[in-house]
Parts: C-alpha cells; structure tokens; sequence
C-alpha cells in the first residue's frame, strides 16, 4: 500500500512539473505537448505500471485528461494551437472535448471494472457504483456546467474551483471505487460460503 502511494504521489509530482512548463512558457507547439501532455502520459503510465495495479493506472489515466484539458494545457484546444482560443474556431474544439470526454468516461469505466474483474458481479445492478463514478465525471468537468453559480464561480477564481472540482471528484471516485470493492467481497463471502 506505502508503494503504491509513493507511486502516485510521484506520478502526481511528474503532472505537476509538467504543467507549471505549460504554465511559464504559454506557448503552444510540439515543444509544449511532448513536455506537458507526452512526457506526463508516458512516464506515469510507466510508474504506475510497474506496481501492477491497472486499477490506479487507469484511474491516472482518466484524470490525465481531465487536467490537461483546460488552463495551462489547453489540450481542448491542441487542434488550433499555436494560437490557444476557448471559442474559435469551434468545431475543432469541439471534437477535442468529445475526446478527451470519452477518455475520461472510458478510463473509469475500465478502473471500476478492474476493481471488480474475477468476479460475477455486474455493473448493471451497481447503482452505486454506477451513481458515484457519474457524480465523478460530472465533477471532473464541473467548471463546464452553464448554471450561473457555477460560471461565476470559475469567473473570480477559475484556478481555485478547478482545483476543488478535481479533488471533490477524485475524492467521489474513490468512494466509488470503494463501493465497487465492497460488492466484489460481499460476492467473494457469500460464495466461499456456500
């Protein structure tokens, strides 16, 4: 357990660094995706696959997404770099957060079904499960929700409410997790049972 936590507090140290790049250079071109996008992608994939866990590394690899879609990355915008732009052009943009939407969705699904492989259980009777790793994806994007509070909450202070958002939802997926892990040795107990 201590390894593992070591591991992603050094995967998560790697996004870090990675980012602040993006952040000091604010140019957008190869240099800026291999240092913050490639180098974070590849060298936490490979910490992370070396303790074994693919349930930690594909939950990296759906909050990776997550957190180079927005400021200092603008990864939603990679297809119009160098000039960075929130609107314009749209459809391009567009397309970049259908992605990395998917992404995030698809790695979390596969980070659930990882905690509960080996076993009968089915995520269709998860609701659970099911209920918090939505919340979770939800709070992942939150500052993309068009409900005035919440744009005028990522209006004063866009770093600090992404920030929370991500903690709250990794934090709702943790629980997640958890419940998936409760289902999967509640089944493994009443089937040793039997």
């Amino acid at each position: 357990m201590l390894h593992d936590l070591l591991a992603v507090i050094a995967t998560s140290i790697v996004v870090i660094l990675c980012m602040l790049y993006a952040q000091v250079s604010g140019i957008y071109d190869v240099t800026t995706f291999a240092i913050s996008v490639a180098l974070p992608l590849v060298l936490g994939s490979v910490i992370l696959s070396m303790r074994r866990k693919r349930m930690v590394l594909f939950s990296f690899l759906a909050y990776f997404w997550a957190v180079v879609d927005d400021a200092p990355v603008f990864f939603d915008s990679v297809l119009t770099w160098p000039q960075v732009t929130r609107f314009h052009p749209f459809l391009p943009r567009l397309l970049m957060n259908a992605v990395i939407h998917l992404a995030t969705a698809g790695f979390m699904y596969l980070a659930i079904l990882e905690t509960v492989r080996g076993t009968s259980v089915s995520l269709r009777n998860a609701t659970n499960v099911i209920l918090l790793a939505a919340m979770a994806f939800v709070l992942a994007y939150a500052q993309n929700i068009p409900i005035s509070i919440i744009q005028n909450a990522v209006d004063s202070s866009w770093f600090f409410f992404d920030f929370v958002e991500k903690i709250a939802s990794i934090f709702v997926f943790c629980l997640a997790i958890m419940e998936a892990t409760n289902l999967r040795n509640n089944l493994v107990r009443v089937g040793s049972a039997e």
